[in-house]
């Protein structure tokens, strides 16, 4: 029986060799899911955001198996996310019914803002993998509006003075709510972006003619070098 990749992870938090900098398990969770739903054409590769888990020291394991274990476990869970994402998404363009639950949800419980604070933490970190990306969506009027329940509950100490908000519990309690949509709702946008990627046009060859300078550079022209008969 597969081993459950979050008690894996918090398993290695509890051990000697977890550093004091690295991600909890609600930590973890928003991260990969910011990698997964980052508004790119291009998904973010693991050899770009592995290093991000340990904060800012390494961890020490005991051997390669302890390894094996552990980045196996973050990547079970990253592809984990990415179905149930997805099946999410399908099933809200069927029937628009939001059935996501990221894992600071239990339930129909009313979530933990602690909780959630340190998912968004996560999350956070994701964004700052590839600001552009997230810059831009933030500074279109179009879009702007899907990141506002997560910067509720960013760390004041990440915010300008005039971007930190004053909510009350109960909107607090209503940007929790909204965040479930708000992943679908980027995912759908990343996925737009990628398929866009895929169908745009190859770009064409420009064709060189006999009196131009040779593309292999060696400053003769092309018909008495390569394009020679």
């Amino acid at each position: 029986m597969m081993a459950d990749p979050i008690a894996t992870w918090s398993s290695l938090l509890a051990s000697p060799q977890a550093p004091k900098t690295a991600m909890s398990a609600l930590e973890l969770d928003g991260y990969l899911t910011g990698i997964i739903v980052t508004p790119q054409a291009a998904p973010i590769l693991p050899s770009a955001w592995m290093a991000q888990l340990w904060g800012n020291d390494e961890p020490i394991f005991q051997d390669e198996v302890q390894i094996n274990a552990v980045l196996g476990a973050v990547m079970i869970r990253y592809n984990t996310l990415i179905r149930d994402i997805d099946c999410s998404l399908q099933r809200l363009e069927a029937n628009r019914n939001v059935d996501y639950r990221p894992l600071f949800l239990s339930g129909n419980q009313k979530p933990n803002h602690h909780a959630v604070r340190a998912w968004v933490g996560g999350f956070w970190k994701a964004m700052a993998l590839v600001p552009e990306a997230w810059c831009a969506l933030a500074e279109d009027e179009r879009t702007k509006i899907v990141l506002e329940p997560f910067v509720a509950f960013v760390d004041p100490c990440d915010l300008a003075p005039h971007e930190i908000p004053t909510d009350t519990d109960d909107q607090l309690d209503e940007d929790a709510a909204l965040i479930p949509r708000m992943i679908l709702i980027l995912r759908k946008l990343a996925r737009i972006r990628e398929a866009a990627k895929r169908q745009a046009p190859l770009p064409r060859h420009h064709k060189v003619g006999r009196n131009d300078p040779c593309p292999c550079r060696s400053g003769k022209k092309y018909k008495r070098c390569c394009g020679r008969a």
